[in-house]
């Protein structure tokens, strides 16, 4: 019998597909919100961006709040070796003032 893996994560997460997404001046259209927390917040994106690289992040959220954060990529994973595609995780940094109960807010109603 296995044990189970424990999480490693601190903060919970909520699906968040229809959240618009802007990498410093990336068109939202190219990028596609898989996940939020107040951690930081996983995308799939056409195209890679290298490790430890930091990001100016904005997420436009339903309550009509913008999130604006700085953060790093701590993760970028091509999921399929023919798709030039690529999930990217961003770490948190920064938050604007307010955005942290804006996304605590938002999970807490998405879990």
């Amino acid at each position: 019998m296995s044990l189970p893996q424990h999480e490693r994560r601190q903060h919970p997460r909520a699906q968040a597909e229809e959240l618009p997404l802007r990498i410093g001046d990336q068109a939202e259209s190219a990028l596609r919100v898989r996940d939020l927390s107040q951690s930081g917040v996983a995308f799939f994106c056409d195209e890679a961006i290298p490790m430890m690289t930091a990001v100016k992040v904005a997420i436009e959220m339903p309550s009509g709040d913008l999130i604006q954060a700085e953060g790093v990529v701590v993760r970028c994973e091509r999921l399929s070796p023919a798709i030039g595609h690529y999930e990217i995780a961003i770490f948190f940094q920064s938050l604007n003032p307010g955005a942290l109960q804006t996304i605590q807010a938002y999970v807490a109603s998405n879990l």
